[in-house]
């Protein structure tokens, strides 16, 4: 079956469905309810024909055989093309949105046990109603049912089997009374998203935390990116600018990404999340999306509400350009976030809220620029206002280095100093802000250390970022991840689970912690675009104490590849591609040898 959809409804159709879902499923959800709706009704035409008028949320056209063409039109509007969306299954694909893949599980002490995370139902036969219990950690799933972040009812299917009426996310699993009859299995949604990209080196240690990195972001892509499988479930755009990046060396998968700006840029009222800064991170993760993918299209279509998206957050600036963002009914209860362990004072001007709001503007005005729409000077002029009044108030010349809040007087801090780095206005010319960022040795979360360790390899010490790789997310794979965790392991045992005050309210598979994906090729292979869509890349390779590495990058053109070892480089270029080298471009269409630096 084809399902037919209106302009941005399957996205906010999965949204919505992600939501509902999320908050049926966990015990502790907190999420903004200011995201977009879908529509109740909406008007099709099928080749051009007589226009029909279709209900429900969203409003959906279903047909056997897919029509050469299909136009939908919202509340009286301009006709679009459908978006048609091929079923996987029975349900509408907006609350379905990948395939079930039938995953086997093996009982391993009194546990049954999954070889990585997984979204679904599990489902097996039992002579009674059985009672189970799941958990990302054997502790979780030994652990008192009043414990558990999810609620774990239990349904017979029409078949006799018995399954969860929730989604679960989990890797091991416990079923009490009398074992199961037979096999266990689990129904898990999986995205069928070929891992095109690879990374692997001398040292098995950062191959193999490439390779859960990669693990982590797939378990995470289901429609929509998720903040993780198991508490929440839900989209958050912070995760999703990071994501972007990870997906680009390990996926490629554009589609996921136009798909989550869609659905998460279309705030009722208020910000992206409820949270001030998180509607940055939608603009800036738009900038990541042109500068990795084939976004063309996507910023063609979407300019104009592009612009309009900057120009609503702009009527809360200044004269100085600064943003001073305003509480609305649909906030999150930090309506500033930056990082967990950030406490910005709301009467004051934050450094990295205005760094970001910087970083923003330039990336508006970039692909608007990109997509020919005329308001893209508007906003990189506003964005210099911005960057005079920093530069004014919030860079600290005696340190030299950025201050927590534009206001002249108060201390330095990390955050504002990566987030500079990143925005492209600090070149880390002056030794005290470098000295800041590398006696820093992570931020507060994997999220925010992400970006902390990308500063980091852009000033060029790319040594101490792999080290901080595998200290850091090294800890993690010693302490027995399968996939990559919300914060960092410590050495507390079972507690290493324990987050907001409940005792396995940390989730073990979390797409913030997927950044390693990027930051390996990045910092070993200095592979890097340098133009929208890898049109023009850099190759600047930084082996360190290794032997050898490798990748391969699923650029929209084709696969680039590079190998780096004591005899030389070699790097592959797909047509429409340009590959930049320490000794300058070279051509595109070959294989080249030359000596590695």
């Amino acid at each position: 079956m084809i399902w037919y959809y209106p302009p941005h409804q399957y996205e906010l159709g999965m949204l919505h469905e992600l939501v509902r879902a999320g908050f049926s499923a966990n015990r502790h959800v907190d999420y903004a309810r200011n995201y977009g709706d879908v529509a109740g009704t909406a008007e099709f035409r099928i080749d051009g024909g007589a226009p029909f008028r279709v209900t429900g949320r969203p409003p959906v056209l279903v047909r056997e055989q897919a029509a050469a063409s299909v136009e939908a039109r919202l509340d009286g509007g301009g006709w679009h093309p459908a978006r048609a969306v091929q079923a996987h299954g029975d349900a509408p694909p907006h609350i379905e949105p990948e395939p079930i893949v039938r995953v086997p599980l093996e009982l391993r002490d009194g546990l049954w046990e999954a070889e990585g995370p997984l979204l679904g139902r599990p489902v097996f036969a039992a002579a009674a109603p059985p009672v189970i219990m799941s958990g990302e950690s054997r502790e979780e799933a030994l652990s008192d049912p009043e414990t558990a972040e999810t609620r774990h009812d239990v349904v017979r299917r029409p078949d006799g089997l018995w399954t969860t009426v929730h989604r679960l996310g989990f890797r091991f699993l416990r079923i009490e009374g009398d074992a199961p009859l037979g096999p266990v299995n689990v129904d898990a949604a999986r995205r069928p998203a070929p891992r095109r990209g690879s990374f692997a080196c001398s040292d098995p240690e950062l191959t193999r935390i490439w390779e859960l990195s990669a693990d982590t972001l797939h378990a995470c892509m289901q429609g929509l990116m998720l903040d993780g499988v198991k508490r929440d479930r839900m989209p958050w755009i912070g995760d999703q600018a990071l994501n972007v990046l990870a997906n680009a060396y390990a996926f490629g998968d554009g589609e996921i990404v136009a798909d989550s700006l869609t659905a998460l840029g279309r705030p009722r009222d208020g910000y992206v999340n409820g949270i001030a800064d998180y509607s940055l991170w939608w603009l800036i993760a738009t900038g990541f999306y042109a500068r990795t993918c084939d976004a063309s299209s996507y910023l063609a279509a979407e300019a104009d509400h592009l612009h309009a998206f900057t120009a609503r957050l702009a009527r809360l600036a200044g004269p100085d350009g600064f943003l001073r963002p305003t509480p609305t009914d649909d906030d999150f209860p930090r309506l500033v976030f930056i990082d967990w362990g950030v406490d910005v004072d709301s009467g004051r001007d934050s450094t990295a809220l205005q760094v970001l709001w910087y970083w923003a503007l330039r990336s508006a005005g970039a692909a608007l620029r990109a997509a020919g729409h005329t308001g893209s000077q508007h906003w990189e002029e506003i964005a210099a206002t911005v960057l005079a009044s920093l530069r004014r108030t919030a860079w600290d010349p005696a340190a030299g280095a950025w201050r927590e809040y534009a206001d002249g007087v108060s201390a330095v801090s990390p955050y504002p100093g990566f987030l500079a780095v990143l925005a492209g206005i600090d070149d880390g010319t002056a030794p005290g802000g470098r000295e800041l960022l590398l006696s820093t040795p992570r931020a507060g979360t994997p999220f925010m250390t992400g970006f902390l360790l990308r500063s980091l390899i852009e000033l060029g010490e790319t040594g101490t970022a792999v080290h901080r790789i595998r200290e850091l997310w090294g800890g993690m794979v010693d302490a027995g991840a399968r996939s990559f965790w919300e914060e960092f392991a410590d050495d507390a045992g079972p507690s290493s689970s324990a987050m907001y005050g409940r005792p396995f309210g940390k989730s073990l598979c979390h797409a913030w912690s997927s950044s390693p994906a990027a930051l390996l090729p990045e910092a070993i292979l200095g592979i890097r675009p340098l133009a929208d869509g890898w049109s023009r890349f850099a190759v600047d390779p930084r082996l360190g104490d290794l032997e050898w590495a490798e990748a391969r990058i699923p650029a929209p053109q084709g696969d680039i590849l590079v190998r780096v070892d004591a005899r030389g480089m070699t790097v592959t270029a797909p047509p429409g591609t340009v590959p930049v080298v320490p000794g300058g471009e070279r051509t595109a269409s070959i294989s080249a040898g030359m000596p590695s630096p």
